[in-house]
């Protein structure tokens, strides 16, 4: 059951009571609204002259009001309660997959190029001996590429309308994800040859403190995706009337 706070104040009769059924003297109205520090829906009853008055009481508090209605007690009457969807479903909508990928093959370039000099390698091992060490080096590379292939295959990122998520791992697999309300700024790096690919780095900084940093790692269309993420950051906050405040500690 949600909480409910009282915050009365009570005009005192000429006998030091409060007249029953005196129009004149503040009625019990209950504030449906959200709390923005805790994002959550918060319930408070108040004694004012009129609604108007009551709304302005919650706005005083930082609540973002909903609806006011009178209490039913202060009345002797009962009077349904408005029905007021819950916030997920009244804004936020139902979650959907914005963009899905992982990390540009050329990140393995120099291991499977490697791979490639193996049977050239083989060949001149056979017709000058001296180099038959250098061509078991390069068929060491062969396993290690393989795996650096799985470890890319096993990396996927995924963005929803909700949030953003990171899963990777070949044996055991590992989800981490943050809710893109709490992204606070997005950085692209490029290299010269991440720029003649068409990759690139997307850095995601967020007030998660389990996840502060998410690093999108060499993926294609690195100025899309900051685009995607931007728009869908903007468009949680918008229905969740949520804001980003930075505090600055001034030391002297």
């Amino acid at each position: 059951m949600m909480p409910v706070e009282i915050q009365a104040v009570r005009r005192p009769t000429k006998h030091g009571g409060q007249a029953a059924g005196d129009p004149s003297m503040p009625t019990r109205y209950i504030v449906h609204a959200n709390d923005p520090t805790t994002n959550q829906r918060t319930t408070k009853v108040f004694e004012a002259e009129n609604a108007g008055d009551a709304e302005k009481m919650g706005q005083r508090l930082g609540l973002s009001v909903l609806a006011v209605e009178v209490d039913p007690a202060s009345l002797g009457t009962t009077i349904p309660t408005p029905s007021i969807p819950p916030v997920s479903s009244r804004q936020l909508g139902p979650e959907s997959q914005v963009w899905l990928g992982t990390p540009s093959p050329w990140v393995n370039f120099w291991w499977y190029s490697s791979c490639l000099l193996v049977i050239p390698a083989i060949v001149l091992s056979l017709i000058f001996p001296p180099f038959g060490y250098a061509s078991l080096i390069l068929v060491l590379t062969i396993p290690v590429a393989l795996w650096k292939y799985l470890v890319l295959r096993s990396t996927k990122y995924t963005l929803t309308t909700q949030r953003l998520r990171l899963e990777s791992g070949v044996l055991t697999k590992s989800l981490d994800e943050v809710e893109l309300y709490r992204v606070k700024d997005t950085q692209l790096h490029q290299t010269v040859v991440d720029r003649t690919l068409g990759i690139g780095s997307v850095l995601v900084l967020s007030s998660d403190e389990t996840m502060p940093h998410i690093n999108l790692a060499k993926v294609p269309d690195p100025v899309g995706l900051r685009e995607k993420l931007r728009a869908a950051v903007e468009q949680v906050r918008l229905a969740r009337g949520v804001r980003e405040i930075d505090i600055t500690e001034n030391r002297i």
